[in-house]
């Protein structure tokens, strides 16, 4: 049996108190904060807070995850990469964290679904600045200004296809307000996406902004459950120390 003076036990306990905080610090799951002003030009958006979302998580570069033309031609295929299936008559917003760097990705309808459509977009970004990464298709307007802070968007597709852009690389404490600058064709209803497939609908108005920005990081579980045991390690420590003295 191993003894240890109580000064030894103290140190070994305080040090593994440190590395749990230490994983604490580093086991936080990125969370991105969704709301949406009450109408167009209100900017009440901490009034109408809709939820989080967390970005999908890929070793592969932006592009290579929204895998734009194969199998479906001139279609994003990012399913194909654990990324959200696209939808008819549906935009989806979403995060991907890649080897490139945390974009907005934005994917218009769904391909071969006997419909094409008609948008017009607009972001305009907040403590940081970034570009457009993909466009899908290539070619299309895609205008970026105000030094990288500004970008529009004017998409059109037909029944084979869909349609869509990121924007990226995105970090420091920033925020993105968007929108449909005037009301699409071929696209009824849009929503946000996040990592685990939870959707947040968002009202469907031109010019009624939605606000992403980033929110207080929330731990995982597993660090909970570290951070539990170390605790009541410490407790246990404490009291036992109590009854000797």
């Amino acid at each position: 049996m191993f003894h240890f003076s109580k000064n030894r036990f103290q140190s070994i306990a305080l040090s593994v108190m440190l590395l749990l905080l230490s994983v604490a610090t580093s086991a936080h799951a990125l969370s991105i904060r969704i709301s949406q002003e009450s109408s167009a030009g209100a900017g009440d958006f901490d009034s109408n807070i809709l939820g989080a979302m967390t970005p999908f998580v890929t070793s592969l570069s932006a592009s290579g995850f929204y895998q734009y033309g194969s199998p479906n031609a001139a279609s994003y295929n990012g399913e194909l990469n654990g990324g959200p299936t696209p939808l008819s008559s549906l935009s989806q917003i979403f995060l991907v964290d890649a080897s490139d760097g945390l974009s907005l990705m934005m994917v218009h309808d769904k391909a071969n679904d006997g419909s094409g459509g008609r948008t017009q977009t607009t972001w305009d970004l907040v403590g940081d600045t970034a570009a457009f990464v993909l466009s899908d298709d290539p070619g299309e307007s895609l205008t970026v200004s105000a030094g990288g802070t500004h970008f529009e968007s004017t998409k059109n597709w037909i029944a084979c296809c869909t349609d869509g852009y990121a924007i990226g690389s995105l970090d420091n404490n920033w925020s993105m307000f968007g929108s449909f600058t005037t009301l699409p064709t071929g696209i009824s209803a849009w929503s946000t996406v996040s990592s685990d497939f939870s959707k947040l609908d968002l009202t469907l108005a031109a010019g009624r902004r939605v606000r992403l920005d980033m929110a207080a990081p929330v731990p995982e579980p597993s660090t909970w459950i570290l951070m539990g045991s170390g605790l009541l390690g410490l407790f246990f420590y404490q009291m036992r120390k109590r009854t000797r003295t």
